[in-house]
């Protein structure tokens, strides 16, 4: 279970920074920790570790389903900065957005495209500009 652990922090830490993994657990409260630590065993640990995907893949299939999902804004926020650290694009990430329109619905792609790009605005990132009815 350690390595499980451990494998987990160092992809969580690649993706969101030095010591964030620990930082994680260390905001729950009690048994709550014992959750987010599960988090980052399996999600890091078994999943993102997986070959056969590079992290900014991972990340642009982790937006789409938030979205598909819907109501987690905090979780979408914070793969928004996981998807620029592992190199994806304000236009990447946010044509992620826009494609899943055609599954999750216009209210999900709505909330979600107003979550990440406020997220991508406080990081610093240049919102690319509309593309408008005239893109061809």
């Amino acid at each position: 279970m350690v390595d499980r652990l451990e494998k987990g922090k160092a992809k969580f830490n690649e993706l969101y920074g030095e010591g964030k993994a620990d930082g994680l657990v260390e905001m729950q409260t009690g048994l709550a920790q014992d959750l987010a630590r599960y988090g980052i065993e399996f999600n890091f640990g078994d999943i993102y570790s997986r070959p056969g995907l590079t992290l900014a893949q991972r990340e642009m299939a982790t937006i789409a389903a938030l979205v598909a999902l819907g109501g987690l804004e905090p979780q979408l926020q914070g793969h928004t900065r996981g998807a620029i650290n592992a190199g994806l694009s304000a236009t990447e990430i946010l044509e992620t957005v826009i494609h899943t329109v055609q599954y999750a619905g216009f209210p999900r792609a709505l909330n979600a495209i107003r979550v990440v790009t406020d997220a991508l605005i406080a990081y610093g990132v240049e919102i690319p500009p509309a593309l408008g009815p005239d893109r061809d």
